[in-house]
């Protein structure tokens, strides 16, 4: 992973982590559910981003040196995997 990907990365899952730590402060004092669920799904979103960016750099280093390097077929059973695993 590319060094300015994993800064990135890491700064979007502490923010989601103080985020997921303040949903729970709201369910302990029983805050109104839909304001929960408001956060929750936003968390979901910026999980999302997280994912995006991940995927990103995987393309853009792993990918490419698995294909440089004659591992196609690995790889792209690999990506195929992850991608059925998301859709369930």
């Amino acid at each position: 992973m590319k060094p300015d990907v994993r800064k990135e990365v890491l700064t979007r899952l502490r923010s989601i982590a103080g985020h997921v730590r303040a949903v729970e402060r709201m369910v302990d004092e029983d805050r109104y559910c839909v304001d929960v669920l408001r956060q929750t799904m936003a968390i979901e979103k910026a999980l999302e981003r997280v994912d995006g960016l991940l995927l990103e750099g995987h393309l853009q280093t792993c990918v490419a040196d698995a294909f440089r390097e004659g591992r196609s077929g690995e790889t792209v059973k690999e990506l195929s995997e992850i991608f059925n695993t998301a859709r369930r």
